[in-house]
């Protein structure tokens, strides 16, 4: 049984995280009389909030160099997760305190795993009357075409099978098939 799909997120859509970054003294330096926002401490949170929410280890996160502290002010960064993708981060300071949200606002190079999951078991349960749970472990994947990694339907009796899937191309397009 072979599948092909697009499991990436939606252009329109995005993944919507927001998470309060440290308190005051950690995001907030002086240089000369501006107040400037702690730009490493900015990476840090958005780093470790993007990895205990979305299960991804981040390789690097790239912010600008130097961001005044002004209540309401946005900038991007872009987050880099380890074995490829990438994701754009919205920052938004709450106030000139050093307080600020952010949110990953788009996604690029990554698969969805838990839409592969509902596609993978969907697929089975149409078109071999299999009614299963399936993992594909996390929540994302790098897109690399070319590239396998398996998942394990379960069925009500705990029995599992493998499920191949394989990545065909960089926009998320997958195959899949249920190993013997």
């Amino acid at each position: 049984m072979n599948h092909s799909m697009n499991i990436l997120p939606k252009k329109s859509s995005s993944v919507r995280t927001t998470v309060c970054v440290l308190g005051v003294a950690a995001l907030i330096g002086t240089l000369a009389c501006s107040k400037t926002l702690n730009i490493d401490g900015v990476k840090s949170a958005i780093s470790s909030g993007v990895a205990s929410q979305l299960g991804l280890t981040i390789a690097s996160v790239t912010c600008p160099d130097t961001r005044e502290a002004k209540t309401d002010d946005t900038f991007d960064c872009t987050a880099a997760p380890q074995g490829g993708g990438r994701l754009v981060v919205k920052v938004t300071q709450k106030d000139d305190q050093g307080n600020v949200n952010w949110e990953v606002v788009k996604t690029e190079g990554l698969l969805d795993l838990a839409s592969l999951e509902t596609q993978i078991k969907t697929g089975l349960k149409e078109q071999a009357g299999l009614d299963v749970t399936v993992a594909c472990g996390g929540k994302y994947r790098a897109t690399e075409p070319g590239k396998s990694f398996e998942c394990t339907a379960t069925d009500g009796q705990n029995a599992k099978t493998q499920v191949s899937v394989s990545v065909k191309d960089i926009e998320g397009n997958v195959s899949w098939s249920v190993g013997k």
